[in-house]
């Protein structure tokens, strides 16, 4: 058995039954029905232009622009009864919405008397008048009110088949919104002064017990002031600053009584030095006198003896001086002392008294802050109540001001022509929809094509290698005899796939192969009739058997130009088992012959003897069999040949049948080489190749010289 039939699919399918996507083909596919996908852009086209000329309403419509204020100001002092602010996004949100309001809708209808008009409002059957929420859901339909992004500006869009009414409606409902927000503001302003009066009564009344709980408090505390501020951080610092410099006075003195306490007594001067008693008037005269007496001393030493009366007076004055300094010496220290004592008593009743005036200083700052709550809250009442007389007032002068938020920007026109349809997007929508729908079903054909259409979709789904691809010839047609494309047209396209698929099986070296199909119609007697043509040409001795007992047509096809004319198609018939044809080493034997008058096949044994005894005399052996899917004489024939090629027609083979035969093919182990694809139609590389490559010469080649009568083959 071959090696080739027992090769796996390269892929599966997603779907069984169908061939995998290929992008190439679907191309080719999609330019073959370009005439479909143009028949639907054209119907759809056409259909637009019907709608939009004949069957579309026409309507116009009819735009005014009015501009919206920030807010209505009657003075500086005076502002209207509206308190929205307009300069907000959601405001004039709000306000664009309440243009097409049904109150508003039904205000511009009865303005314009058109609830009755049947040309407006298409009226209920039996002539019953429409509801007020029918007549606006109807209207809302034609009706638009548009805030234009970053202005102030809002469009109010009307369409109606009438251009005058368009006009109209549109400006009665600007005027319409006018007066619904005038009234509304009446009824505002009306609502708005009789709650402020009453407003006004309840906030009297909390004034005057703010008031009297104020008094109250003042005959309560008769005793402090209570109008006086409270205590300040300023005054807390002040007492603080107090108690800081008593301690800080105690610890200087504290400092002196502990140098006093390390100094020697017999030193009376060190003690002097303490603190700044040195400098003291008196002090500092008593150390000058008695440093100047010592200065005279020393010169009295030098000019008197111990005992000379001026010298013991010296002495004695100076010993007078001393004991005065050392008095005075004693003094200070015992000042230093009594003072340290004085200072820290000082500073413990400082601190005392400090911390209790804290205390009654609190208490009065706790009664003078429940007196300014009751004070200021008495104020807040006070001024809420004049708050609200003055906004009375303002209200009572505004009711009868007609205030407006909105004037006119651009006032409605007469539209001069439609607005709708509008015909070049109706058209050019309908085209869009039109090649949309065109390449969508010619897509849908596609992907429900289950046709096999190129190499890879076959050996995907078959497992089988293509030997070749046949290209589809001009010159083949249903008749056999004009299908001799090796012989008519040797340097066509189609020839060179029959030399393509001839090099492939080379390869395999079969002495005889078998060709079949699936179905009838896939071009199996084409490719074989060429095929031997073709070997008959490279000079080997080439027997064709047809093989097909249900309909043989090789004979016709093949010995046309020798039949005698008055002897009818069945000349060849009458003839012994081998026929010599007109072509050169290509040689033809009718199985039909010996098929038995039962109807059935010739025997497989019958029919391997034949092949043994063809395999003495030819080179090889070409046969053309019946379709598998609905004769199964193929198969009893294909297990005695070298090899078998499954012959598949591009775009008419379906997967299914394809799929049957390959598997009732390799259920009886049959050598089966590959498949060939028949019929290819692929301009572009047909134009490639004679481009390219230019033959010299396009001459057919010659016959064999028919003899008078048709002899056996040797």
């Amino acid at each position: 058995m071959n090696s080739h039939a027992s090769l796996p699919g390269t892929g599966s399918s997603s779907f069984p039954g169908y061939p995998t996507l290929d992008l190439e083909g679907l191309v080719r596919f999609v330019r073959k029905r370009l005439w479909l996908i143009g028949g639907i852009f054209a119907a759809c086209v056409a259909l637009g232009l019907v709608y939009v000329l004949l069957l579309a309403e026409k309507k116009y419509e009819s735009t005014a622009v009015v501009y919206v204020e920030r807010e209505q100001v009657l003075n500086d002092n005076i502002r209207g009864v509206l308190n929205d602010d307009f300069s907000k996004l959601d405001s004039l949100k709000s306000l664009e919405r309440s243009f097409v309001s049904g109150g508003v809708i039904l205000k511009a209808i009865d303005e314009l008397g058109l609830r009755n008009d049947p040309d407006f409002l298409d009226a209920k059957s039996g002539g019953a008048p429409l509801s007020d929420a029918a007549i606006v859901e109807a209207v809302r339909k034609r009706v638009k009110a548009t805030l234009e992004r970053g202005t102030r500006l809002i469009l109010i869009e009307v369409s109606d088949s009438s251009p005058t009414r368009a006009r109209d409606f549109a400006q009665a409902l600007v005027d319409a919104f006018e007066t619904h927000m005038i009234e509304q503001n009446f009824d505002s302003s009306q609502k708005a002064t009789a709650m402020l009066r009453e407003q006004a009564e309840k906030q009297l009344e909390k004034v005057d017990r703010a008031e009297e709980a104020l008094q109250e408090f003042r005959e309560k505390h008769p005793d402090i002031a209570l109008e006086e501020g409270s205590v300040t951080e300023k005054e807390l610092e002040d007492l603080n600053r107090m108690v800081s410099q008593a301690k800080n006075e105690r610890l200087r003195l504290e400092a002196q009584v502990g140098k006093l306490d390390s100094l020697d007594t017999l030193d009376p001067e060190t003690i002097l030095e303490i603190g700044d008693y040195a400098s003291r008037e008196d002090i500092a005269k008593l150390l000058l006198a008695r440093n100047t007496k010592r200065a005279e001393m020393v010169k009295i030493e030098r000019q008197y003896q111990p005992d000379h009366p001026t010298y013991q007076s010296y002495i004695a004055e100076l010993e007078g001086l001393e004991e005065e300094v050392a008095e005075v010496a004693r003094n200070v220290g015992e000042s230093i002392r009594k003072r340290f004592s004085t200072a820290a008593e000082h500073e413990k009743q400082l601190i005392a008294s400090v911390a209790e005036q804290k205390r009654a200083v609190l208490g009065v700052d706790r009664v003078r802050k429940e007196f300014r709550a009751l004070k200021q809250r008495a104020a807040a009442a006070s001024d809420t109540y004049y708050a609200l007389l003055a906004r009375i007032n303002e209200t009572d002068v505004t009711e009868g001001v007609r205030e407006s938020i909105i004037r006119m920007e651009e006032a409605p026109m007469v539209p001069a022509k439609p607005a709708s349809p509008k015909k070049k997007v109706v058209v050019g929508l309908a085209g869009v929809l039109g090649l949309f729908f065109g390449f969508g079903f010619t897509l849908f054909l596609y992907l429900t094509d289950r046709s096999l259409r190129t190499r890879r979709q076959i050996e995907q789904t078959l497992g089988l290698p293509v030997l070749a691809e046949i290209a589809d010839s001009p010159e083949a047609g249903e008749d056999l005899r004009d299908s001799l494309v090796v012989f008519s047209e040797p340097h066509s396209l189609a020839a060179e796939s029959f030399r393509s698929l001839r090099t492939s099986l080379s390869t395999l070296s079969p002495r005889s192969v078998l060709l079949t199909s699936a179905m009838p119609g896939d071009g199996k007697s084409f490719c074989a009739i060429n095929l031997a043509l073709l070997q008959a040409q490279l000079g080997y001795r080439t027997l064709l058997v047809d093989a097909d007992f249900r309909r043989p047509s090789l004979s016709k096809a093949l010995m046309y130009r020798q039949v005698d004319p008055e002897a009818g198609d069945h000349a060849l018939e009458s003839k012994n088992l081998c026929q010599r044809t007109p072509f050169p080493n290509l040689y033809l034997i009718n199985c039909a012959q010996f098929a038995p008058d039962s109807g059935e096949s010739m025997n497989g044994e019958h029919f391997g003897s034949m092949l043994w005894e063809a395999y003495r005399s030819f080179d090889c052996v070409i046969i053309d069999s019946s379709p598998i899917c609905l004769v199964s004489d193929a198969l009893n024939f294909a297990r005695y040949a070298d090899a078998v090629a499954l012959v598949v027609r591009a775009g008419e083979t379906q997967t299914g049948d394809a799929q049957q035969a390959c598997r009732e093919l390799r259920r009886l182990r049959v050598p089966l080489a590959g498949s060939i694809l028949n019929g290819i139609v692929d301009e572009t590389r047909s134009k490639a190749y004679f481009e390219t490559y230019q033959p010299n010469q396009r001459q057919r080649p010659n016959l064999a010289l028919p003899p008078a009568a048709s002899s056996p083959a040797p």
